[in-house]
């Protein structure tokens, strides 16, 4: 008799110490991921949104530790999934290093690809050094100067030697994936044109499709006095890169420049 209750006695303590070390081990191997929710499923924002703003309308619940919404993060923001769309991932941890995330839609409402300027034209008299990417610059609305981007594609050697045309194409991709291009050509023009200095305010300008054009705004001057004529290939009816050439001849001396004209 004895030994039967001292056996359901052990039974019982067996059975009890069991219970408590799958809920102690229950509690310390927590593997359940807090969990995050949105006000919305999409954020219409300004490409100069911060963290902070992104952060706003998400929450995060853990089932052991509560609101753990002060974890949050931004985990990752995808590549463009289509027109200024991308895929924004959050991120939230509990005591246990358990991670949960939550994906939503940030809609850009300014977004615009990176464009391209130039300090000078791609234009170079014969014998020159021509260094193709000394002067030009690539900027982004979001990442801001991005120049050391550029890359640049030829068809041909360059001749420096001998007058000619060269197809060059620019291109640079910004930090949401988008990568804008500038075909375009570096010239190789003989002296004849090489006596004045012909200045414009900018040398590469985007204009939207069916817009007035007007190729006298970007005139500057030239540093000899002379008779400025126009050349203007511009079809502001169809998107693609064109070049207006600004000749300036004086008594003794010709010179040129370039602007590309970009139509969007």
């Amino acid at each position: 008799m004895k030994k039967n209750i001292f056996c359901i006695i052990l039974l019982v303590f067996s059975i009890a110490s069991l219970i408590f070390f799958l809920k102690r081990e229950e509690k310390i191997n927590d593997t359940v991921a807090p969990v995050l929710t949105c006000e919305s499923d999409t954020i219409n924002a300004s490409v100069s949104i911060t963290e902070e703003e992104l952060l706003k309308g998400v929450t995060a619940f853990d089932n052991r530790d509560g609101d753990v919404s002060h974890t949050i993060v931004v985990q990752s923001i995808s590549n463009f999934i289509k027109d200024n769309e991308r895929i924004v991932t959050y991120a939230a941890i509990d005591s246990h290093m358990n991670v949960g995330r939550i994906e939503r839609t940030l809609v850009y409402t300014d977004y615009k690809a990176p464009t391209f300027s130039l300090s000078k034209p791609l234009s170079y008299v014969v014998g020159s050094r021509v260094n193709v990417l000394a002067n030009i610059r690539a900027k982004s609305v979001l990442d801001g100067d991005i120049t050391e981007k550029i890359r640049y594609g030829l068809d041909t050697i360059i001749d420096n030697l001998t007058p000619g045309v060269y197809p060059v194409e620019f291109r640079v991709t910004d930090s949401c994936g988008k990568t804008s291009y500038l075909n375009t050509e570096i010239e190789i023009y003989d002296n004849s044109y090489s006596g004045i200095d012909v200045s414009l305010s900018k040398y590469v300008v985007y204009v939207k499709k069916n817009s007035d054009f007007d190729p006298e705004k970007y005139y500057k001057g030239s540093n000899i006095e002379g008779e400025l004529s126009i050349v203007n290939n511009v079809n502001t009816k169809k998107e693609g890169t064109y070049t207006v050439e600004y000749f300036v001849n004086g008594i003794n001396a010709s010179g040129k420049s370039k602007l590309l004209v970009v139509v969007q």
